[in-house]
Order: structure tokens, then C-alpha cells, then sequence
């Protein structure tokens, strides 16, 4: 086990849409090395104890934070080169993920120390995405294979429904507040919805062309949020009314992973640019901050339940926090 976490000061500079400079601040950020050296820390969820999460898709493994140590404990995957694309925790605490090279399902239980895997039945289908919904039903996208899939833990099966859009490589997946679940058609540029009830798909064109968005988030109000990579803009869908708007961001990134903060703030990674960016959600001013010095690649992001944000670091091969009230601290200044 590395060194536990570094606390230390950095000074950010924030940028407040469109061409304002809010200064300059200090705040603490916890760093908390991989175990694993190259480990890829990718994705992150917070279980229904608050615990938190991480894939490390590069050493096959699922990590968890461990608070008293202060440290990443690590659980190696049983299938070797898996390749563990995205994580989630259903309300019993079970922690599930895909693996994009075994073409599996996988599911770690924390109380009994143990993995479960299920063949995905579509062969090659690159499962990239996964969430659950309210009624436990694990819920997946299939890169290649098209589909959006499902599974059942009561009866341990599989339903496979095919996307009417032929090849439109489905990504970032979450279930919508009605039971509904939402996922991004990043090659057939369209936002998708399916109601599990009548098994019954329903499209919406994107009102730009290539937008190639990755992930998707609920903010607390029901609106839609995800990242166009290719026009650097934060965008947003109004369920209610099937509109699109964009938010064109301060700096030319690319938006990774997204969440909501206890405000009802979108928050993003700019991993390109080696920065986090907020939007505020009632004036919708942005702000970008780098929190770390040097070379810093931002992945996923995610709040927990004390309001602190987390997010991984490819580059530096780690994860870190920081406290939501110092980015509350920043719209006030």
C-alpha cells in the first residue's frame, strides 16, 4: 500500500462565464494514490452506505475507499482482462459493473467478499454503460451489439431490446426519475429513452451534428445534462418539452464525467485540459478551476453523501476529494 492521503493547498484560478476572472483561491485536496501502479482509475459510485467506488479498468480491479485508512483497498476482478468499463451500486449495496473485453456482467457483494459473473448473451456487444433502476433491475448499454440490456438478479436473466437506430453505438446510460431509462446514441447523435412498462423505445435528434457525448446525468429538477465533445459545450434536454440547449463552455475541453452537487450544480471533468467546471444552476455561470498542479487528467466525478466531490486522476493514478462546501465558497466570492 502506497502512502496514505496528501493533503495540500493549491492556488485556483476560476473563471466565471463568459470572460470574468473571480481570483484566485486556496482550498485542501485529498489525494489518495492507487494501489496498482497504471491502474486507470476511471469511473466512480457511492453506495447506498456512502461508500465509494472505483474501477481501475488498466489492473482489472474494483476499488473502494477505505476511510479509516485512509487509503484504496483493491478486489481483483476473477475474469483476466476483463476490461471494466463502468460501475454502479443498486439500493441493496451490491456493487455491479460491465466488462467491455469479457463481454460479462459482473457483480461484487461487500458483505460476503465475493464476485459474481454473467455471460452478456449478445456476443461482442462491448457493454459501456451500466446504472439501476428503483425496482433493482441492472440496466446496460451494447457499444456493438446495439441493444440495451437488462438483468434481473432475482432470476439471474438476461432481456436484450434492440435500438431502432441500426449501429448507433449507445453510451452513457441512467434511469430517469419515472422508471424511464435514458442513454446517449453517440454515433446516431440522438438522446433515447425507453419505458421498461411498454417496452417501448422513444428518440430525440440532438440539434447539432457530432456531438458524440459520453455520459448523461438527472439534475434535481428532472432536466438532462451531458457534454458534446465536439462543439465544447455543456448541454441540456427538458423532458417535459423535448428541447435541447447549449451552454458553450469557458475553455475548449471536453466534458468526461458529470454530477449533481446537494445545490442542484452540474458539475463535469475537463480531462484534456486537466480541469474540473461547474455551471450554477439557477444563474448558469460557469466556473473552471485546475486543483491540481502539473499534469492532471480528470475522468469520472461524483458526490457523496456528505456533499463532498470525488473524482479520478488518470494521469496522476489516483483519487481525489475535495470538500462541496469550498465549491459553494466560490459562487459567493
Amino acid at each position: 500500500m502506497r502512502s496514505p492521503a496528501i493533503a495540500y493547498a493549491v492556488l485556483v484560478a476560476v473563471l466565471v462565464s463568459p470572460f470574468a476572472t473571480a481570483g484566485e483561491f486556496d482550498w485542501n485536496l485529498e489525494t489518495y494514490p492507487m494501489p496498482t501502479q497504471n491502474a486507470l482509475p476511471s469511473r466512480i459510485t457511492i453506495d447506498s452506505n456512502c461508500a465509494v467506488w472505483i474501477l481501475e479498468a488498466n489492473a482489472n480491479k474494483l476499488g473502494k475507499f477505505d476511510p479509516e485508512k485512509k487509503a484504496v483497498i483493491e478486489y481483483e476482478i476473477p475474469t483476466h482482462r476483463s476490461f471494466p468499463a463502468d460501475l454502479t451500486a443498486d439500493n441493496a449495496g451490491m456493487v455491479w459493473f460491465v466488462e467491455q473485453d469479457a463481454n460479462q456482467l459482473g457483480r461484487f457483494d461487500p458483505v460476503a467478499d465475493s464476485f459474481e459473473e454473467f455471460d452478456i448473451p449478445t456476443m461482442d456487444s462491448v457493454p459501456r454503460r451500466i446504472g439501476s433502476d428503483d425496482d433493482g433491475l441492472i440496466w446496460f448499454t451494447e457499444f456493438f451489439g446495439n441493444n440495451l440490456g437488462k438483468f434481473d438478479p432475482l432470476t439471474e436473466s438476461f432481456t436484450e431490446y434492440p435500438i431502432p437506430t441500426p449501429n448507433s453505438q449507445p453510451t452513457g446510460l441512467v434511469a430517469g426519475p419515472e422508471g424511464a431509462i435514458w442513454f446517449i446514441e453517440s454515433q446516431g447523435n440522438k438522446l433515447a429513452s425507453f419505458d421498461p412498462r411498454r417496452e417501448k423505445f422513444e428518440e430525440f435528434d440532438f440539434p447539432e451534428p457530432f456531438l458524440v457525448p459520453k455520459d448523461i446525468v438527472f439534475d434535481h429538477t428532472g432536466l438532462i445534462w451531458f457534454g458534446g465533445r465536439r462543439n465544447s459545450k455543456l448541454m441540456m434536454f427538458d423532458p417535459s418539452n423535448g428541447r435541447f440547449e447549449g451552454f458553450a463552455l469557458p475553455v475548449q475541453g471536453v466534458i468526461e464525467g458529470l454530477a449533481i452537487d446537494r445545490p442542484g450544480n452540474v458539475l463535469f471533468s475537463l480531462g484534456h485540459v486537466g480541469k474540473l467546471g461547474a455551471m450554477n444552476s439557477v444563474s448558469r455561470e460557469f466556473l473552471e478551476f485546475k486543483v491540481v498542479l502539473g499534469k492532471s487528467e480528470p475522468n469520472d466525478i461524483a458526490v457523496d453523501c456528505d456533499g463532498n466531490i470525488w473524482f479520478t486522476d488518470i494521469s496522476r493514478n489516483a483519487l481525489n476529494k475535495l470538500r462541496g462546501e469550498d465549491l459553494l465558497g466560490l459562487w459567493l466570492k
